[in-house]
C-alpha cells in the first residue's frame, strides 16, 4: 500500500486477513447458507467454502445482543424488504438488495459516506471458526438521517457470495440492476 491515507476497505482488508489465514475448510452445517469466507466490503470477495442449500425455515433472523449491536444471520438470501423491515424495528435505516450473479444496483443511487470515513467498527463478523454465520451492526455508527447499505451477490453454482456495506447519508434510490459484479470497479 502506498503512503497515501487507507481506504475503508483497506483497514478493514487489513483487519480481516488475520481470520481468514486462521479459517480451515469445514462441512457446511444443514439447512443454512454456508459462508465458510469472509468477504470484504467494498472491493473483495472470498469464496464460500460450503454448499448454499436452500431452505424452508426463516430467510433470516435478527436480535439484539447485550452491547447494543444488532446481530443478522442470513439463512437464504430470498427476503430483502422482510430484512430490510426488521432491522428498521431495530432502529437500523437499511436498504438492502440481494442480486443474482453478474447484477449490480446502478450508481450513483445515494449520496455516500466516503470509503476512508467509514467507520471500520460500524460491523463485525462471526468468528470463522465457528458453526454461525452472522454480521453485527453497531447502529451508534449511523447518523439519525444514515442509512445503512446492504447489497449481496449470492452464486449458488459457484458457492460465492460478495457484498459491498456502504453508509448513505439520506435516502437510497431503488436499487436498478445492471450488468457487473460488486468489488469490480465500473
Amino acid at each position: 500500500m502506498s503512503t497515501r491515507e487507507a481506504t475503508f476497505e483497506d483497514r478493514l482488508l487489513d483487519e480481516l486477513r488475520p481470520m481468514v489465514a486462521q479459517a480451515r475448510p469445514r462441512p457446511a452445517p444443514r439447512r443454512r447458507l454456508a459462508l465458510g469466507g469472509v468477504a470484504v466490503a467494498g472491493l473483495a470477495a472470498v469464496a464460500a467454502t460450503g454448499t448454499a442449500v436452500l431452505h424452508d425455515g426463516p430467510a433470516f433472523a435478527v436480535e439484539r445482543d447485550p452491547d447494543g449491536a444488532v446481530r443478522v444471520s442470513i439463512f437464504d438470501y430470498r427476503d430483502p424488504d422482510g430484512l430490510r423491515q426488521r432491522l428498521a424495528a431495530f432502529g437500523v435505516r437499511a436498504a438492502v438488495d440481494f442480486l443474482p450473479p453478474g447484477k449490480v444496483c446502478r450508481e450513483p443511487r445515494a449520496d455516500y459516506v466516503p470509503r476512508d470515513r467509514m467507520p471500520l467498527a460500524m460491523v463485525d463478523f462471526s468468528p470463522l471458526d465457528g458453526n454461525q454465520n452472522y454480521f453485527r451492526v453497531h447502529p451508534e455508527y449511523l447518523g439519525p438521517e444514515q442509512t445503512f447499505v446492504y447489497a449481496v451477490q449470492v452464486d449458488r453454482d459457484h458457492h460465492e457470495q460478495r457484498f459491498m456495506i456502504r453508509v448513505a447519508n439520506g435516502p437510497v434510490a431503488p436499487c436498478t440492476q445492471v450488468p457487473g459484479r460488486i468489488g469490480t470497479p465500473a
